[in-house]
């Protein structure tokens, strides 16, 4: 039987199944209005200023994907140090910079009901 030799001491409990973020840390993004009901962004990302791109700007992430439906999901990789908690808090703090003080964007969308949540696993196509 062969044997194989480790090549560094560092070692690291590794079992299928579960998620693992040593260098980032991957979110799923759910943008919705304060009623909770999911906004459709296939209508908020084709000019400046708009809904994604305001988001997108504001956490710079390393990865993202924004899903073609109406469930408003973006699935995003971020640098470490970001819990979902203050990422979810941060998120619905960008319509306050806006005149209302309850939309984002050149549409003036709701989004104070969004929510963000760490991934439990991804999928790559």
């Amino acid at each position: 039987m062969a044997t194989v030799t480790r090549l560094f001491e560092n070692r690291v409990q590794i079992t299928v199944g579960t998620m693992y973020s040593p260098s980032v840390n991957a979110f799923l993004f759910t943008i919705k209005k304060g009623d909770t009901v999911a906004v459709d962004l296939r209508a908020e990302d084709d000019a400046v200023n708009e809904t994604v791109e305001v988001i997108v700007r504001e956490f710079n992430p390393l990865t993202y994907y924004i899903t073609d439906d109406a469930s408003g999901k973006i699935h995003v990789i971020l640098d470490k140090g970001n819990t979902a908690a203050e990422l979810q808090i941060r998120l619905r703090r960008i319509a306050d910079s806006n005149d209302d003080g309850s939309t984002v964007g050149a549409n003036l969308v709701d989004i104070s009901g969004s929510t963000v949540a760490a991934a439990a696993s991804i999928t790559v196509a």
